[in-house]
């Protein structure tokens, strides 16, 4: 009877052990799969923020190059005036143009999604936090011409009424313009009016220049969120390949 025990509790013993060895086997694989599960989340939301900051990126980059190519003209049309020089439509091109602005709009929606699933998603701590930084504070603020659009920095608001002052429309000279889905219309040449006091207008040519400073500081903005978007590319690059 004793041994008959001793063999039953032996054989009870191994069944709980292999009860216990089936339990922690399945609880590995189930634990397997939510970290494969997660980690490929994770991998998807990398790629589709990567997806995002390449396209904000560019239009970063177009935007610089149509700010730099004002800011060049606009410098022209600041010497022009300096040196008193006759004038021309290239000149009333250089006015027009000096008020150009130019919108960004930062591509979110990855970083939308993610701030629902759960910044912790991210299992980088430093990348999670640079990639909070650069989509709620740079792109926040890119989104707003670098916080610029309702402050005396704003260049078109600064030049647009010195161009309601000096522009008019000449009746004398229509003409026409084509469009793809509609038909075409008729309008008139600009051209600046009171040339002399245009030339001699101080506050318009310090506005000019003040035009030209702030575009420039623009410029610096923006050349330095799209170095930010490359470290940030670069972090999420290095995360796809572990």
């Amino acid at each position: 009877m004793e041994n008959k025990t001793g063999k039953y509790f032996k054989y009870a013993i191994g069944e709980i052990i292999l009860v216990v060895i089936g339990i922690l086997i399945a609880l590995s694989i189930n634990n397997w799969n939510e970290d494969r599960k997660i980690k490929k989340q994770e991998e998807q939301i990398y790629t589709e923020l990567k997806s995002d900051l390449i396209q904000t990126k560019t239009d970063i980059q177009k935007t610089i190059s149509q700010h730099k190519k004002i800011l060049k003209s606009s410098q022209q049309l600041v010497i022009e005036i300096s040196n008193k020089k006759s004038y021309s439509d290239s000149i009333y091109r250089l006015f027009a143009d000096s008020g150009s602005d130019f919108n960004i709009i930062p591509k979110t929606s990855a970083f939308e999604n993610l701030k629902n699933i759960g910044l912790n998603t991210l299992s980088n701590d430093s990348l999670r936090i640079s990639i909070s930084n650069l989509f709620q504070l740079d792109l926040n603020r890119l989104g707003d011409e670098i916080g610029t659009k309702n402050t005396s920095f704003n260049i078109t608001e600064q030049l647009y009424p010195y161009q309601m002052k000096y522009l008019f429309l000449d009746n004398n000279e229509p003409t026409n313009y084509g469009f793809k889905h509609t038909d075409s219309i008729k309008v008139y040449k600009l051209k600046i009016k009171d040339y002399d006091k245009f030339l001699i207008d101080n506050k318009l040519l310090k506005t000019l220049q003040l035009s030209l400073w702030n575009r420039s500081l623009i410029v610096n903005e923006q050349t330095e969120i799209a170095e930010s978007i490359d470290n940030v590319i670069e972090g999420i690059n290095e995360e796809l390949e572990k």
